[in-house]
């Protein structure tokens, strides 16, 4: 009788070991890949999200106190007593220029914050139309009292990012979105033929960025530039020459002063 041998068991070579190695790293190195890709999308698509998110907040506040500029109430007498004339009723400046001792906001603003060089400030003056409200610094306010709001782009420190503030009753101002970077102001000057003319805040004087003392009362309209920053530091740290890859963001809005036109 015959006695069957056992299959005998034969292992990788070295060649195929290496094949298989070289293999392995590649689809590894592949993997990887496309993970970094997800990842680094998905953390510009969140800050960018942040970013329109802080914009569309940041236009939404100043677009609801700049709706309430000039409110008074519906007795002539009141109005007057209540709020100086109508051409201090929406006020503005340009931070680093004339923004210092002239500026209605001073008051409100405080020195415990530095304002943005080159970025535009507002001084926005109303009176409440019901008690219960509050300032956009969380004061309490009653009902015709005269209220005040300045908004404009600082810092509290020189090493904090730049952040929308608003002050109002004289207290300290509070920041209220953070990231905003810049804000620029075009005042809608209501002209003899019906027609709005602009200002230009990139004029190089600063007379031509604002409107003169006789403009005052036919400003009927703002249109607010709004530059938000991101946070993200794949973003920030990306070649700027791209538009798609910078990390500022501007938005737009235009806002209606409808109180001037009541």
């Amino acid at each position: 009788m015959s006695r069957a041998h056992p299959t005998r068991q034969h292992g990788f070579s070295i060649s195929e070991f290496m094949v298989a190695i070289a293999i392995g790293m590649f689809l590894i190195t592949g993997l990887v890949g496309m993970y970094i890709a997800g990842k680094t999308s998905y953390n510009t698509n969140e800050a960018m999200s942040r970013t329109q998110e802080n914009a569309r907040f940041s236009t939404d506040i100043l677009t609801r106190y700049l709706r309430l500029a000039d409110y008074r109430p519906d007795n002539e007498d009141e109005r007057l007593a209540l709020l100086p004339p109508l051409t201090d009723a929406v006020d503005g400046c340009i931070a680093g220029t004339n923004c210092g001792a002239g500026f209605a906001g001073d008051a409100d603003l405080g020195t415990t914050i530095t304002l943005v060089p080159g970025s535009h400030a507002i001084h926005v003056k109303y009176t409440a139309p019901y008690g219960g409200l509050r300032d956009c610094a969380g004061g309490t306010v009653s009902k015709d009292d005269a209220v005040t709001a300045t908004f404009a782009v600082a810092r509290a420190d020189a090493g904090d990012p730049p952040s929308l503030y608003c002050g109002s009753g004289g207290g300290d101002p509070q920041p209220l979105i953070q990231g905003v970077s810049d804000l620029k102001i075009e005042y809608g000057i209501l002209t003899g033929t019906g027609n709005i003319r602009y200002t230009d805040h990139k004029a190089s004087s600063d007379t031509d960025k604002l409107p003169d003392a006789a403009e005052w009362p036919t400003v009927i309209v703002l249109r607010l530039l709004v530059t938000v920053e991101s946070g993200d530091e794949t973003l920030a740290t990306k070649a700027k020459e791209k538009l798609e890859d910078r990390p500022d963001r501007q938005f737009q809005a235009t806002v209606q002063l409808r109180n001037r036109l009541l």
